[in-house]
């Protein structure tokens, strides 16, 4: 290769370096308030408002390693900012006024809305949060129970750096998927066949806490709980909550639960016993009779025995069946509880049936969709459990029995 060709390549690999630009919106991090937790709460004139949990800079060594440590310390890293306008924006514009730095919400995790604001409907207030590119779909959103979000925000955690965070590591405790909320919201939201449904948190480790009616001051509080799920209509207003067990039993048929444990009392034995699941799944199948709609809900799970405080020596197959089978009529029954409650209560699909006849039965469904809240509520439901005990631990019966008090 002579020189005069090598210098034209060498030139054609230098040359689009000096015309190559950077971005051109691009802001420095020092010029950025970074938050991690957002609340949307309705504002006293009607608006919206708008709070945030933003990063202190000189604290920002301490939220890097947000896997240890307490929360409790002196030196919080964070504080919390409220801006109160007619839109999302406008609030944000008015935050902003109490900000040297741009609000940046790229790294946000987590968005809590108020219970009011909630009841009154959440369709207002959820386009700009999927206009702007800047703003991660796989964000987890959470109902305040009893609270506003504002208020929850403010709430200290003992636990955690970043207080709002630590109902995301509350979430991943109990075994539900975590950063899918939003998305999972928006795509019900936009459904024909099922309605959203968004875990919810309260404020205080005592449930005692939230029995009174009406919201409380829980600025000076400590600590929140996961409280169950909201439940909402097709025009995104929330009616109601489940319960912890109920909530449970939901997104294990909706197939977002990663590990659960299941403690029932065993007939005839004075005695009950608990089985750890990791494996754990479900299938909807609609059935059709004529013009009658049936749903058969199967919920399969395999685990190990963690706690037996029966009489029965495991090693034995048959005392094996006699837990699976106890194990088995408990999740049968609480899970049917449950879909009567949201149907009876509510009347709002959450559970994805109307999809799977959707999926499967195109035709059929054409001639329901249009009346489907009614067809949910009547539609006839049955649920089977199959469970499977893979390990009973290093013991049979527990080790405090006397023999002549273990039965085999």
């Amino acid at each position: 290769m002579n020189w005069s060709l090598r210098g034209r390549l060498i030139l054609a690999a230098i040359l689009p370096l000096f015309l190559t630009t950077g971005c051109w919106d691009s802001s420095e991090v020092n010029d950025l308030a970074l938050e991690l937790a957002w609340g949307i709460d309705e504002a006293k004139d009607k608006g919206i408002l708008i709070s945030a949990q933003v990063i202190i800079p000189s604290q920002i060594s301490s939220v890097q390693g947000q896997g240890g440590g307490s929360g409790g310390g002196p030196g919080k890293p964070y504080f919390v900012v409220s801006g109160a306008g007619r839109d999302t924006l406008d609030a944000v514009q008015q935050m902003q006024t109490k900000l040297s730095r741009l609000v940046f919400r790229g790294h946000r995790r987590i968005i809590v809305i108020g219970e009011p604001l909630a009841r009154k409907g959440l369709k207002d207030v959820l386009d700009t949060y999927t206009r702007d590119p800047n703003l991660k779909l796989r964000t987890d959103v959470f109902i305040v129970k009893g609270g506003s979000a504002k208020d929850f925000l403010k709430v200290s955690y003992p636990l955690e750096k970043i207080p709002g965070l630590g109902a995301l590591k509350e979430y991943d405790q109990i075994g539900s998927l975590q950063e899918m909320g939003f998305i999972n919201l928006m795509i019900s939201a936009a459904s024909e066949e099922s309605c959203p449904a968004l875990p919810s948190v309260a404020v205080g480790f005592d449930p005692a806490d939230q029995e009174g009616e009406g919201q409380q001051d829980h600025s000076n509080a400590k600590g929140f709980r996961i409280a169950g799920t909201g439940i909402f209509d097709k025009d995104l207003k929330l009616l109601g909550f489940l319960n912890g067990n109920e909530a449970r039993a939901l997104r294990w048929i909706n197939g977002q639960l990663r590990k659960l444990v299941v403690t029932a009392t065993v007939p005839q034995v004075n005695g009950y016993a608990s089985l750890e699941m990791n494996k754990i799944g479900s299938k909807i199948q609609p059935m059709f009779q004529g013009d009658k709609l049936k749903f058969q809900v199967t919920l399969i799970g395999e685990g190990m025995i963690r706690e037996n405080n029966t009489n029965l020596d495991l090693t034995k197959l048959h005392n094996i069946a006699r837990v699976k089978d106890a194990l088995e009529k408990h999740v049968e029954e609480r899970t049917l509880q449950t879909i009567t409650k949201v149907q009876k209560e509510y009347g709002v699909d959450v559970f994805g049936f109307g999809e799977t006849i959707h999926r499967r039965h195109l035709s059929r469904w054409r001639s329901l969709k249009n009346d489907w809240n009614k067809e949910f509520r009547e539609v006839e439901v049955s649920v089977k459990a199959n469970l499977t005990i893979r390990r009973i631990g290093v013991t049979g019966p527990s080790l405090h029995l006397q023999e002549d008090n273990i039965q085999k």
